[in-house]
């Protein structure tokens, strides 16, 4: 025989539901505010890699900050710069635990020298076209990808700038030093969703034996301002 249910289980009833449904609210919201749930942009993530590398690329000018490492300690350089197209450079910071300054107009590059604090002067433009010096020079070049394998949108991570659309990938690089030193490269990006530029990367790779390698930092700010970047006087 079924048991009388009357008004008050079908209020108890009711509120077990509500409070079932209020947990599973909440729940939805903290993965949404924690960045469990990825919803996917507008555009798919390789045509938004694509955009992203081509506008940043053809930027007329910008500031950056880049970091390169070399295994788990070791800082090869840590440098701020200015670039403005389609070949002056500006660059400050340490290489090599030595600190360095360098100008680049045309063909000609100034460099502050070590211990004189004058300026020196080196006619062509050789020292910032080298592979060496990718980063410090013309950080963008090691963004240059030959192909980009396994393209993943991540979501959107918050930075001091606002909320970034990340991407992941694991890129061929068009550098053909770096292509022959290591490898296995991972590339993390973070993109404006308003412009499509990269704000900020992370590109990291294995040396011999799958040992840790290089590690590359980059920040990127400032694009298509005004810059006087001029030689030293």
């Amino acid at each position: 025989m079924e048991p009388i249910r009357g008004p008050h289980w079908l209020i108890l009833r009711r509120k077990y539901l509500l409070a079932i449904l209020g947990l599973l609210l909440f729940l939805l919201a903290l993965r949404v505010l924690s960045g469990g749930l990825a919803p996917e942009p507008e555009i798919a993530p390789e045509q938004l890699l694509a955009e992203a590398l081509e506008k940043t690329a053809t930027s007329k000018s910008f500031r950056y900050q880049v970091e390169a490492r070399l295994g788990r300690d070791g800082v090869l350089s840590r440098v701020e710069g200015e670039r403005q197209a389609p070949d002056r450079i500006h660059i400050k910071g340490t290489m090599y635990n030595n600190p360095v300054e360098f100008i680049q107009v045309g063909n000609t590059t100034y460099m502050r020298d070590l211990w004189t604090k004058k300026w020196l002067t080196m006619e062509g433009n050789r020292l910032a076209q080298s592979e060496l010096f990718v980063a410090e020079f013309n950080p963008l070049g090691f963004l240059k990808f030959k192909d980009a394998l396994g393209v993943r949108y991540r979501g959107k991570e918050k930075s001091k700038e606002g909320q970034m659309l990340v991407l992941e990938c694991q890129p061929l690089l068009d550098n053909s030093y770096l292509e022959l030193k290591y490898t296995d490269y991972y590339c993390k990006l973070w993109i404006d969703p308003e412009d499509h530029r990269i704000r900020q990367a992370v590109l990291e790779a294995k040396g011999p034996g799958n040992t840790t390698g290089l590690s590359v930092g980059l920040k990127l700010w400032d694009f298509n301002r005004e810059m006087n970047i001029s030689p030293p006087v």
